[in-house]
């Protein structure tokens, strides 16, 4: 029954981002903009999936070195957030870190990134892990539950909040993925 459960769960993940894809990809998701301080984000994200890091062993902290207000759809965003902390959390070993931090580029727009320690990425698939159904080692994402959605709907959702998302990665030696976005006028800097 368990194992049942969990595949029933597994489909109705796939039927979820198979939906949200449609929606993006046909102009159809509805943004509600307003003003989302992204380190309170980063720390509700943190704390939602706080408990699978747990289980893991693993350590998850939030690091706001420089707080920001963006003008963002909060649950696209967040969604976002939480596609990138999920694939952290599935592929960094047992007892690894993973840092959430906000700060401020140097050219004043707003950042989260979502650091870990875990295996990291080969240059060769740095820009292809944002397509769908792609998959570095199709063994290892079967392993996790993985059906290679979740990158390619983190660029999208980012994208039609005006951002962008960027990735440094090395073999062995973790990686970082940043959402960047337009620090809302005159808010939320420190």
């Amino acid at each position: 029954i368990g194992s049942m459960l969990e595949e029933a769960d597994r489909l109705a993940s796939l039927v979820d981002n198979l939906l949200m894809l449609t929606r993006v990809d046909s102009g159809r998701v509805i943004l509600n903009p307003e003003p989302v301080n992204l380190g309170e984000l980063a720390t509700e994200v943190a704390d939602c999936l706080g408990v699978l890091a747990e289980e893991r062993g693993q350590e998850l902290s939030v690091e706001v070195e420089q707080d920001a207000d963006v003008l963002v759809d909060r649950a696209t965003l967040r969604q976002a957030m939480i596609n990138l902390l999920d694939n952290a959390i599935k592929y960094t070993e047992t007892g690894g870190k993973i840092r959430l931090k906000t700060a401020i580029t140097p050219d004043g727009r707003a950042m989260v990134e979502i650091i870990d320690n875990g295996p990291g990425i080969a240059g060769e698939h740095c820009e292809a892990i944002f397509d769908r159904f792609y998959k570095i080692e199709p063994e290892r994402s079967s392993q996790t539950g993985g059906v290679g959605l979740g990158l390619a709907i983190a660029r999208h959702v980012v994208e039609i909040n005006g951002g962008r998302i960027e990735l440094e990665s090395k073999p062995g030696q973790g990686s970082t993925f940043r959402i960047v976005l337009p620090a809302q006028k005159g808010g939320g800097t420190a």
